[in-house]
């Protein structure tokens, strides 16, 4: 029984009677404290008022999000410890496949129907693994502390307790894998290459973590020799694919990205990985394939507390390119019914621009066809839409965006012949390291495009020099992260080298940089991957290690 533990469970399902089951075979097992949720939405506004130990999720919850989908949410979202159990409950006996590849697996998974007997046989040894034992004789903290360490931020502790509790229970999974996380936290990427190599003969998933590394090093072919290989080898493990597709991605391979993701949704479709998907079919410009998976992300994802709204927009601009204006209008309404604040949303209100413009452009052609008495019946109408159209237009300039927003914002001002306006919104998503949409290729003005980009680029490189100048070392070096992914190669090593003196002028102050870290080892691998022969790189290092 689980009295000693103190539980406090939350049972999700959209079943009253299930419900109702669970939680008297809880109760009789020792479980201190239930409560129950019948859908997603209640489930997640629990969870962020209260501390939860254990939860049973039901994976047909009745709505547009499904049970592991859910799982996924709260993990991302850190709605519950790191140390807390979630247990998935379905009447599929193929579920285990399911969460073999899932994203956040659940800690372990009921079919239906169960006793109360299953029950405290399946929770049994993931509480006392992740809990501890609650025994009368013998009595172990479990891997709580070490969780505790991670969700708290506390990366440096994690491997140190990893350690001591290696040397006295020898390697497991759990504690190989919270290593290898909080190195990766970090930013130790080196220490962390090494240890998930050390460990590739005994686990499978010690090769993903190879290749993540990879990736982060920018040692892309290497990466993908790796999970290539992983993905031959382990077809379901969806991990590796997700890893391999951001590695074709960087290697300029965006099909074949989308290929990969598209099958690895077929077993296990999380909402990052559909967004991913959709966004790769944004940027190779499959109209039908944006439609699909980005309808699946706003609809998984609609309880989610913090929202990206390029999401609904790409779904509304996705309808229109695939010819299906009307479905893209209505669409747009109920998402202003349904989320006030997404009028807010530069991308959305450029997207219901671009919707209105092709409306108009479409009517143009129309009209011109029609009798002279049925045209002076139109015209009134087209110049009231227009009138709408101008207005939402001037709009744009108003509302706060992002670089994402701001292709939006870009494709808006190009069809409605706002070519300087398009422009500068575009160039400043290049400068951010977005990719323009297909079709934004316009002779001459992509080429001026690029060329406001690059110059934007070396203006913010200069007011990271000036912040330097004017002691203000941490801003600089947060300008400096944001532009050295995508400034022009010419700069490229200047940048790495800006960022790691950077942070080793900040800890010479005997300021925080657990923070930087991360970015400053990255940066310095690279440097020294893809400038050996900088004339930096020697004092940098030195200076690095040492301090």
């Amino acid at each position: 029984m689980f009295n000693d533990y103190n539980l406090c469970a939350l049972v999700v399902d959209d079943m009253a009677t299930m419900r109702s089951m669970m939680k008297s075979q809880l109760a009789s097992i020792g479980v201190a404290k239930i409560t129950e949720a019948p859908n997603a939405a209640v489930a997640i506004a629990k969870l962020r008022a209260e501390k939860f130990d254990l939860l049973l999720i039901d994976y047909y919850l009745g709505d547009a999000t499904d049970g592991q989908q859910l799982l996924e949410l709260v993990r991302h979202e850190k709605l519950i410890a790191s140390s807390a159990v979630a247990v998935m409950v379905t009447a599929e006996t193929a579920y285990g496949s399911v969460a073999q590849v899932a994203e956040h697996s659940p800690d372990a998974y009921l079919i239906k129907p169960f006793t109360a007997d299953t029950l405290h046989d399946r929770l049994l040894p993931v509480l006392e693994r992740k809990l501890g034992l609650r025994r009368l004789n013998k009595k172990t903290p479990g891997l709580k502390p070490i969780y505790d360490q991670y969700d708290a931020g506390r990366y440096a502790a994690v491997v140190a307790l990893v350690d001591a509790y290696s040397q006295r229970e020898g390697t497991h999974a759990d504690t190989a894998r919270l290593k290898g996380d909080a190195l990766m936290q970090q930013g130790d990427y080196v220490r962390a290459l090494e240890h998930y190599q050390s460990l590739q003969e005994n686990y499978a998933w010690s090769s993903l973590g190879v290749a993540r590394v990879q990736v982060l090093l920018h040692q892309t072919d290497a990466a993908i020799a790796t999970l290539e290989q992983l993905v031959a080898e382990s077809p379901k493990y969806v991990h590796a694919s997700d890893v391999l597709a951001e590695a074709y991605i960087k290697a300029n391979q965006p099909q074949k990205a989308l290929e990969l993701l598209e099958a690895a949704c077929a077993n296990s479709p999380t909402v990052n990985r559909m967004r991913a998907t959709a966004q790769l079919a944004e940027q190779v410009g499959d109209d039908s394939r944006i439609v699909q998976w980005g309808g699946k992300v706003v609809d998984a994802n609609k309880f989610a507390l913090v929202q990206d709204y390029t999401d609904h927009a790409r779904l509304v601009r996705g309808l229109v390119k695939s010819g299906q204006m009307d479905k893209a209008i209505s669409t747009m309404a109920r998402f202003e019914t349904e989320i006030p604040q997404i009028k807010q949303s530069a991308s959305v209100q450029a997207s219901k621009s671009y919707v209105l413009a092709m409306q108009l452009a479409q009517e143009k052609i129309e009209i011109e066809t029609m009798p002279d008495s049925i045209k002076s019946r139109r015209l009134p109408l087209l110049a009231e839409k227009q009138e709408r159209l101008n207005t939402l237009i001037a709009s744009l300039g108003n509302l706060e965006h992002s670089p994402k927003d701001a292709l939006f914002v870009s494709e808006a001002y190009l069809v409605t012949g706002h070519r300087d306006k398009a422009a500068e919104s575009a160039s400043s998503a290049l400068a951010n390291g977005q990719r323009l949409f297909p079709g934004m290729d316009e002779p001459g003005w992509r080429e001026e495009v690029e060329v406001q980009a690059i110059t934007k680029t070396k203006a913010r490189i200069v007011d990271g020099l000036n912040l330097l100048r004017a002691g203000k070392t941490k801003e600089a070096l947060v300008l400096f992260m944001k532009l050295v992914e995508h400034t022009p190669p010419d700069l490229t090593a200047q940048l790495l080298a800006n960022v790691v003196t950077t942070v080793i002028a900040l800890k010479q102050k005997g300021q925080n940089v657990g923070d930087f870290m991360p970015a400053a080892r990255a940066a310095l691998e690279r440097l020294k991957t893809e400038y050996p022969g900088n004339e930096r790189l020697p004092g940098l290092i030195q200076s690095f290690e040492t301090n």
